[in-house]
């Protein structure tokens, strides 16, 4: 009688246990954070790969800007965007290495630790402004353009 009890009581425990009612949980993507474009810096062999000072992109009309004086020796610069820290999600680069940057031409990058660097070769020395703009989750534009 006892193992009839024991088995009786394990039964509805374990029937009490199972629900019919249903329950969705509501799916949720994965969240690209904000650029933070006060805090990027140009990076590159041109400043040793540094976060310096006179490489921070400042606000300007047409987004964030930073002026850099390169020289034309025919040789292309790597350079990427980041913080001060490399944070993966606030460095930005290309999606392939070595992906060119051509003069007045919008290229788009991706802000994340599996970007890479980008080239631009110069065609004569002198001052080229960097200027960088939202576009869409995770990626930014970037325009070069001769001063």
């Amino acid at each position: 009688m006892k193992k009839l009890i024991s088995i009786l009581s394990f039964c509805i425990l374990l029937s009490a246990c199972s629900s019919s009612g249903s329950f969705n949980i509501p799916e949720i993507g994965p969240s690209v954070p904000r650029i933070q474009f006060e805090n990027m810096f140009l990076r590159g062999v041109f400043n040793w790969w540094e976060a310096d000072p006179n490489y921070k992109f400042k606000r300007a009309n047409s987004g964030w800007i930073v002026d850099v004086e390169l020289i034309a020796d025919g040789q292309p610069y790597d350079f990427r965007l980041s913080d001060d820290k490399w944070t993966p999600s606030q460095s930005c680069g290309g999606k392939y290495k070595g992906q060119p940057v051509m003069l007045a031409a919008n290229v788009y990058l991706i802000c994340e630790q599996a970007s890479e660097n980008l080239q631009f070769t110069p065609s004569s020395t002198g001052t080229y402004r960097f200027a960088i703009n939202p576009a869409s989750a995770g990626e930014i534009v970037l325009t070069v353009s001769k001063l």
